[in-house]
Formats: C-alpha cells, structure tokens, sequence
C-alpha cells in the first residue's frame, strides 16, 4: 500500500477532536440519530428483541458479509469508469480509497465520507480532487437512480401505499413508501438535470460560476472558482455513453447483492417473506439515509427497515431485532477495515476529521492545495 507524503500525516490531536466536537455538523448529526432511534425503540419489547438475538443463526449471518464486499467492490468498478475521463486507475487501487469513504461516512454525517474520498484519492493518484468530487457526486446519483425505480415498483407491487405510524411521546407521523419515492424522485431528478446541463452546456457553466462568483466572499473567489472548474470537469463522464452503461450495469448488480446480503441475514433470524421484501427494504433504507443527515445513518437506517418488514407481517421484535443486526454487519467490518487501510496510508482519523468538516470555503481548509485548484 503506497503511502501519502508526510505532509498530510498529522496526528490526531487533541485540537482536532476539540474541533470535530465543535462542529455543528457532527452534533446535528446525534441530534437526527437520536431522534430516529428514539422513533425506532419507542413500545419495543426489549425482552424478546433479546431472545431474537440468542435464536440468530451468526454462521449465516456472517457468511453474508463477503456478499455485501463483493458489492462494494462492484461499487468501486463503477466509480474507475466514472473517472476515466479524468484520470485512469485500477480498481485495486480505487478499493481502499472506497472502503476510507464508506468507513469516513459511518462517523461522520452529512456525507462527509465523500470528501475525504476526493481527498484521498487525489493525494495518492494526483488527481484533482475537486474533479474526483465531480465523479464521486455522480457515483452517488448513480446509486438514487438506481434505488428509485426499484422502490417505486416494489412499493406498487406489495401495496406501498400503505401508511406506517411511528410515536416518540407527543411526536406523531405517517410515511409510506411511494411518498419516500416521490420525494428522493424530486431530488434526485433535480440533481441529475442540474448535472446534464453543467456537463453539456458551456452557458450552464458560466451560468454556474457567475452564480458561484456572486455568493462567494472576494477573498476566496479566486480559488473557489477554480475548484468549480475543476468539478465540472468531473461531470465530463455524462458525455460517455459506453461507461455510463457499464456503471450502471455495475451499479444495478451491486445493489441486488446488498440486497442478498439483506436475504442471508433475514435467514439467519429465521424471517420467512419474499425476497422481493428485501429488494424493497435495501431501497427504502439506504435512499433515507440518503438525505438524513445521521451518522451511518443509525437511527434511519433501523427505523425504515423495521417498519418495512413490520409491514410485511414480520413481528415488530423480530423486525427490531434484524434491523440492528444488519446495520452492525454493515457499518463495524467496513469501518475497521477503513481503519485498517488509513493507517498503512499513514494518515490520521483526527486529521480526516478536521478536512472533511471544515467550515471555510478556503480550499487548504478542506485539503486542497492551492496550487492544484486552477488545474486539472
């Protein structure tokens, strides 16, 4: 594993965890897990959640955690073709890069992973890391595009237009599943029209940076419309219909063995329904975290999965019970083995900490060399 150059090796210290408990950021982000785990424990009976886990079948469990990383790595496939246009890389090597973010993601909110995957990406490959973000966000439409038309159908399909009620206290809502559809349809559809136009369109663009230059201290205009530049070139994979094609052949496979994942684990805590139930379950749980801004998404991630096998006629216990499971298996093997990989880079968490929640518009800020941003 090839190491960063020392200057990004900064240790953990204790200004750094000072900053990162300082960040608005990371406390809205409890704010939302605590809310929704609230949501998720509220009348549950802790007694049979507990016999749930002692009946669990961990062989089964645990044999689906290979599923679940030849996913990601399918994943990371996806993201080398994204990136062509802006540079070529193995995928060998893009797969740590992957893991980091993943890892960066279960603790950090607001998706943060995904700057520190630009960030790491551009120290080790030299590429610039504003146009790695451009392919990264495209990554990431990928995955709604992707989840959508599955939710959409699958709701139809076993009646999603049910309602689901959840209580904290005096705190009362209702959500169904063609709603959850209708609302990421809205944003993700936004997104990738915003991103054809910038990909296609040089009046877009300049459109884009007048905008850019108006809401920009002066300061920092210089450089922050360099780094706009630089993304938009991170979008040029739109032109591409040959590797856009091939990600999301990559990217359809990959959720259908999340989605497996999702079955071997139902297995092991003995939960008989459909695996289209499951299909609809890795939709609806990962396009909600998706725009909740949590931690790993814990507290969402669990609420909508419990509900949507409660609605499936799975016991809420039983429901509860594999909504944890789950989510365990896959934030703490990712996590770690992200650990694991930016050690042998030489690189520390206080320091990805201190980058990827950075309030400043300044690019050193958030990692970016000032020398890089004009370029490509």
């Amino acid at each position: 594993m090839e190491r960063v150059p020392p200057r990004v090796c900064d240790g953990g210290s204790e200004e750094e965890v000072l900053a990162l408990l300082r960040s608005r950021r990371v406390w809205i982000g409890f704010a939302v897990s605590l809310l929704f785990i609230g949501l998720f424990l509220y009348r549950t009976d802790f007694d049979e959640i507990r016999d749930a886990f002692a009946n669990a079948n961990y062989f089964i469990a645990f044999a689906a955690l290979p599923v679940y990383f030849l996913g990601i790595w399918l994943r990371t496939v996806r993201w080398q073709y994204l990136l062509r246009p802006v540079r070529r890389v193995s995928a060998w090597r893009l797969f740590p890069v992957v893991i980091i973010g993943l890892m960066a993601n279960n603790l950090i909110p607001a998706r943060a992973g995904e700057l520190v995957r630009a960030y790491i990406l551009g120290e080790r490959e030299r590429v610039n890391k504003a146009a790695a973000l451009g392919t990264i966000a495209i990554d990431r439409l990928f995955d709604g595009l992707t989840l959508l038309p599955a939710l959409v159908i699958l709701a139809l399909f076993v009646g999603g237009g049910e309602e689901f009620e959840a209580n904290l206290l005096v705190t009362k809502f209702t959500v169904d599943f063609l709603q959850l559809a209708v609302i990421m349809a809205v944003l993700f559809g936004a997104a990738l029209a915003v991103f054809v136009l910038l990909a296609f369109s040089e009046a877009w663009r300049e459109r884009a940076d007048g905008l850019i230059a108006t809401l920009t201290p002066a300061r920092f205009r210089p450089n922050v419309e360099g780094l706009a530049r630089s993304f938009f070139k991170g979008l040029d994979v739109l032109r591409s219909p040959g590797d856009l094609a091939v990600a999301w052949v990559m990217s359809a496979l990959s959720w259908l063995l999340e989605a497996t994942m999702y079955y071997l684990v139902g297995l092991a805590f003995d939960i008989e329904v459909g695996f289209h139930i499951y299909l609809l379950a890795t939709a609806a749980a990962n396009l909600a975290i998706a725009v909740l801004a949590s931690q790993g998404g814990i507290g969402p991630f669990e609420l909508v999965t419990k509900q949507t096998f409660i609605a499936a006629g799975v016991a809420s216990s039983t429901a509860a019970a594999y909504a944890i499971g789950l989510h365990a298996l896959v934030l703490l093997p990712v996590t770690a083995l992200g650990l694991y990989f930016l050690g042998t880079m030489g690189l520390s968490l206080g320091g990805m900490f201190r980058r990827s929640t950075a309030n400043s518009t300044d690019p050193a800020a958030a990692g970016l060399p000032r020398e890089e941003v004009q370029g490509s």
